[in-house]
């Protein structure tokens, strides 16, 4: 027997799994440390839009990349087409499992991993696109979800809220979605994200702000369901009160809205300060006293544990997913969705206590190392992919 047959018989066959995602944006902030763990194991693919953002350089080594042009809204022309093109690709590349995040790639991923007859067919739930919309487009989109549930093999979720939420509207059967360790999709680096003070100098150094500023941060896509106009309004009316304030906006414009905010932060009392899209929103993290997000709908924020991580606490509207993000007065502020008036007095308190901010950041720190590392939810999610796999090819 030759050398090269000797190869073939006792070279072991390596499990591949395909995530989808639809743009890097979210493979950057809920799946790069998942991805990078399971390369030591198994062969990893990636289909995202690599054109609607750019992906962190490291998941080029860790990752065989291809390109499908998704488009987060509903267009059923170019909807087709990616169909096809990712059913094509599975039936080529075979995965063991095929793992999706983000609606339009969850319901494109998990037709095409049907149709193929992939095994394991995973989707995580981390919002809810209709849960604030009504009529009709409040009824295709939760029709769309719940296709999703039925094509998939396993629902996941990343919070205990949204468990709830999505057996409550009929989306999936009670006892039929589950949720990995104590939620998150991804936890939080604290190698990455934490306390550092000459981060927090240099970083407003940049911006010509004051060090004793007390600034807000909005980080996540510059979009009408994260309350960017709640957000400029509450803010233009603490300005009116209050003097020595900023605010940050780290982002994506995806529904060009920037013209628009741009002109009505114009003729606010205090700095506001645009700042674009970012892979590394640590350093604003860092420099910040206050995270807000006032959005309609959430599955687990990420950004909520990240600033945590870095001591600062956030205030943000009361829905499901932030629930289980912030415990109320403990490690950060909640208050009733919708509300910018009493949105803008949560920040004021915090800007007039200080010892109030920084009690509560020192608390969201405390429960973001103990609850949500990186490592921790890593090893969770390692361990159900792996667990899965070898029961797929025993």
């Amino acid at each position: 027997m030759s050398n090269s047959n000797l190869e073939k018989v006792v070279r072991p066959v390596v499990p591949t799994i395909m995530f989808v995602a639809t743009t890097p944006f979210a493979v950057n902030a809920v799946l790069a440390n998942h991805i990078a763990a399971l390369s030591g194991h198994c062969k990893i693919i990636l289909c995202t839009n690599i054109e609607a953002y750019e992906l962190l350089p490291g998941l080029f080594d860790v990752t065989e990349v291809f390109h499908i042009p998704f488009f987060r809204k509903i267009s059923l022309g170019t909807d087709l087409k990616c169909l096809w093109r990712l059913a094509v690709l599975v039936r080529q590349i075979r995965p063991v499992v095929i793992h999706s995040i983000t609606p339009k790639a969850g319901l494109l991923a998990m037709s095409s991993g049907f149709v193929n007859g992939v095994p394991n067919r995973w989707h995580t739930f981390t919002g809810q696109v209709w849960a604030n919309r009504k009529g009709f487009s409040r009824g295709l989109l939760k029709g769309m979800d719940w296709l999703i549930a039925k094509l998939a093999s396993i629902v996941l979720t990343d919070s205990k809220t949204q468990c709830r939420l999505l057996q409550a509207e009929g989306i999936v059967r009670k006892g039929k979605v589950d949720m990995l360790g104590s939620g998150s999709i991804a936890g939080v680096d604290l190698n990455r994200f934490h306390p550092d003070i000459v981060v927090k100098t240099k970083t407003r150094e940049r911006f010509g702000s004051d060090e004793n500023a007390c600034v807000f941060l909005f980080v996540g896509r510059i979009a009408r369901d994260k309350g960017v106009f709640d957000l400029l309004q509450a803010f233009q009316s603490l300005a009116t009160t209050v003097s020595d304030i900023e605010l940050w906006l780290v982002g994506p414009d995806e529904e060009g809205l920037l013209k628009v905010l741009q002109e009505l932060a114009a003729s606010c009392n205090a700095p506001i300060r645009f700042l674009g899209a970012s892979t590394t929103p640590e350093y604003f993290m860092a420099a910040a006293d206050v995270l807000l997000l006032p959005s309609y709908r959430e599955g687990f924020p990420s950004t909520i544990l990240e600033s945590a991580a870095c001591e600062v606490p956030t205030v943000a509207y009361r829905i499901y997913g932030v629930l289980d993000a912030i415990i109320d007065g403990e490690t950060g502020v909640l208050v009733e969705i919708g509300q910018p008036d009493d949105l803008a007095c949560a920040m004021k308190s915090l800007v007039l206590d200080i010892e109030l901010r920084l009690r509560l950041g020192q608390k969201a720190r405390e429960r973001a190392a103990s609850d949500f590392s990186s490592e921790k939810v890593t090893k969770a999610w390692l361990d159900f992919y792996l667990g899965h796999i070898s029961t797929t090819h025993s």
